[in-house]
């Protein structure tokens, strides 16, 4: 009965071993836990929907699916440099009982995202907000 147990599961990790060597080599690995290759794939739907990278040191190759606005050969290399994003900053006082929602919306409507409470007492909260220069 042992034997059988102890054959039984010899097969069990063997099959389990080998499902895993095939795993890795569907996803481009030579071995489990390789790093395969990166691929991501950004759907934009209209024309307000950005999306923000940075990228350091990368080589890049990018496909354009639809009609893209710029055009480029397949063969051409695109020059890029990493920029610092600047930030200008602003402080709004909401008095304690003011709907905090509707006194940031105007500010929101400009650009500018809530970052943290500068202070909070009794008389009400300072906000400090930020948006890129």
């Amino acid at each position: 009965m042992r034997t059988r147990l102890a054959v039984a599961a010899l097969g069990i990790l063997v099959i389990a071993g080998g499902m895993m060597l095939a795993a890795t080599a569907r996803a481009g690995q030579d071995r489990p836990g390789q790093i395969g290759q990166a691929r991501v794939f950004v759907e934009n739907t209209g024309k307000n929907q950005a999306v923000p990278v940075a990228l350091q040191d990368a080589t890049i190759n990018v496909q354009v699916v639809g009609t893209p606005t710029v055009a480029f050969a397949p063969t051409a290399v695109v020059q890029a440099r990493a920029v610092r994003q600047t930030w200008e900053y602003r402080t709004v006082r909401i008095p304690a009982g003011q709907d905090a929602a509707a006194a940031l919306s105007a500010a929101g409507a400009d650009g500018w995202e809530a970052m943290g409470i500068q202070s909070a007492d009794t008389a009400g909260m300072i906000v400090v907000l930020k948006r890129p220069r």
